[in-house]
């Protein structure tokens, strides 16, 4: 019999403990999931809040990696970094610190790879647990065969800019001088026309037989009279002739 009771009381003891053990085991699951989802609400809080005090930077969560280019900072954020900076003030404002230089950083890269003379046509940035990034640049060519620098690439502008500039000013000088002796052939084959037309009038003249007579107050002026009447530059005063054919 007592060992019945007994029995009976064991099972007891043991229904009893169930039911007080099942409520506090719903109760503290409860809990954790309550705290659950508050931590979750907290690092998605946190995480909206740290996309708005950075808009230039798209920070990206999830398991795949983005790659950001010349136009758009892409951040791959570790969860366990994003958690942490909910949770921990200090660490959060070190971490925000270090995001203030990550578009200048990224913008001041591109341009490097420019004055190199290079193509940067990939970036992908990593954040750690710890806040450390890391960043790798894919698919970058060159667009030339060798490194110049934006000083080098500065002096050749300028070499390039003066030969450019004395080619332009020898062009002209040369165009001047074309001009120049089309002009001087134009007058030259115009003397010539002239040369050809005195000549043909004197072969003219000297055709058949013709007698020439002038008249002047000495032999001098005579002289000059019959020569200018027979090269037949003009008439002159006193000088006449007669072409018999």
């Amino acid at each position: 019999m007592s060992m019945e009771i007994t029995s009976n009381y064991s099972n007891y003891a043991a229904n009893y403990a169930d039911t007080v053990k099942k409520p506090d085991s719903k109760a503290a699951a409860e809990v954790k999931a309550n705290t659950s989802v508050n931590s979750k609400d907290k690092v998605q809080a946190y995480y909206e809040k740290l996309c708005k005090k950075f808009p230039n930077i798209t920070f990206n969560t999830s398991s795949g990696l983005m790659s950001g280019n010349e136009n758009k900072v892409v951040l791959n954020l570790s969860s366990r970094c994003l958690e942490k900076m909910a949770n921990d003030p200090e660490f959060a404002k070190r971490v925000e610190f270090n995001l203030t230089g990550v578009v200048q950083g990224q913008n001041n890269m591109f341009a490097q790879a420019k004055a190199d003379n290079a193509v940067i046509h990939g970036v992908t940035a990593v954040m750690d647990a710890d806040g450390n990034v890391s960043v790798t640049c894919g698919g970058m060519t060159r667009t030339s065969g060798t490194k110049q620098s934006s000083s080098v690439m500065g002096t050749e502008k300028k070499q390039k800019e003066r030969l450019e500039k004395k080619s332009e000013e020898r062009k002209v000088l040369e165009e001047k001088a074309v001009k120049k002796r089309t002009e001087r052939k134009a007058e030259e084959e115009k003397a010539a026309k002239r040369r050809a037309e005195r000549k043909e009038q004197i072969e003219k003249l000297t055709e058949g037989t013709y007698k020439v007579s002038a008249t002047g107050v000495d032999v001098k002026s005579v002289t000059q009279n019959i020569v200018a009447a027979v090269s037949g530059t003009s008439s002159p005063t006193g000088a006449s002739f007669d072409i018999k054919a």
